[in-house]
């Protein structure tokens, strides 16, 4: 099991937010979403080294039905 976490940044229209989330909780595992209080819009995915590719990919997919930004990967 890997240790190590690494935490990508995005931004999606805030009524998306709950949609990204369960995309994410019905992958089991692959990271942990939490939404920022600062900025609207702004989620932290946390993810590790071996689900990372597949996080950005699944980011990269959805920025086809609403924008999504990937502030840091």
């Amino acid at each position: 099991m890997e240790k190590n976490t690494h935490r990508i940044v995005a931004k999606v229209p805030q009524e998306e937010i709950v949609f990204v989330d369960m995309i994410f909780k019905s992958f089991e595992g692959i990271a942990m979403l939490t939404v920022s209080k600062n900025d609207t819009g702004e989620i932290y995915l946390d993810v590790t080294e071996g689900t990372r590719d597949l996080v950005l990919e699944i980011l990269r997919d959805l920025d086809n039905d609403f924008s999504v930004e990937i502030i840091k990967n």
